[in-house]
């Protein structure tokens, strides 16, 4: 098993690619008025989800679903 330490590292760094598309381009869009401003959040909340998942995986023992 990992230290809890790495795999908290794992988990945020799983999450930088889709933040950066939700900084650089959802932000803008919808500052356009292209995209519900619904639409940012929703997807920030859904990375910090992803990212405990992975942090809970990955603190698994060996061999359990």
């Amino acid at each position: 098993m990992m230290p809890r330490r790495v795999r908290l590292r794992v988990a945020l760094l799983s999450t930088l690619p889709v933040l950066a598309v939700t900084v650089l381009a959802l932000f803008p869009l919808a500052l356009a008025g292209l995209l519900p401003w619904a639409v940012p959040p929703a997807v920030l909340l859904a990375q910090g989800v992803q990212a405990w998942l992975v942090l809970h995986r990955l603190g698994r023992p060996a061999g359990r679903p």
